[in-house]
């Protein structure tokens, strides 16, 4: 396994700051192919319309990446990150499963978009903090922007599992 770094050092907090905006960078840039496959799998309306606003939103998240870096002094650097780029994989393949109950299908998008929302919520959290700490207070707004609509999405996926995983438990009851 290859180490999970972007910087040639991690002597400060700012190296490591700058490895996670790299990360964040990243895995922002590959999730928009992933979640317009993940959007066009789901069988809900709602979901389906939601995960594509969620794109939109990915796009505000890149440019702010980008003057966070600005900010930073720094050029974005393609990050390895194993992480995020495992939870994209996930919801590729789930949105792959096509002899899936379409409901059944649905529950499992909304769970595995969710582990992909709390890498970049801790993600995020982090590199707010640090470039708080740091002193970068236009960095640390922007980051906290990017963490809100991050957390927003988590909640708004929440909200519609409670209604969309009733709907799964459907073909079980019929099968009884």
């Amino acid at each position: 396994m290859s180490p999970v770094a972007t910087t040639t050092s991690m002597r400060s907090l700012k190296d490591l700051l700058i490895e996670q905006v790299n990360e964040l960078h990243t895995a922002e840039t590959q999730s928009e192919t992933v979640l317009n496959k993940v959007a066009s799998a789901a069988s809900s309306p709602k979901l389906a319309e939601a995960i594509r606003a969620h794109i939109e939103e990915t796009k505000h998240h890149m440019e702010r990446l980008d003057r966070v870096l600005g900010e930073l002094g720094i050029k974005p650097k393609r990050a390895e990150m194993h992480g995020s780029k495992g939870l994209l994989e996930d919801c590729l393949a789930i949105a792959g499963r096509s002899k899936v109950d379409p409901h059944v299908r649905d529950a499992a998008i909304i769970a595995a978009m969710q582990r992909l929302e709390h890498d970049e919520i801790a993600g995020y959290g982090c590199a707010r903090t640090w470039a708080s700490l740091l002193g970068f207070q236009a960095s640390a707004s922007e980051l906290l922007k990017s963490l809100t609509e991050e957390r927003r999405f988590d909640e708004s996926l929440s909200r519609m599992a409670e209604t969309l995983n009733k709907s799964a438990l459907e073909p079980m009851a019929a099968a009884r």
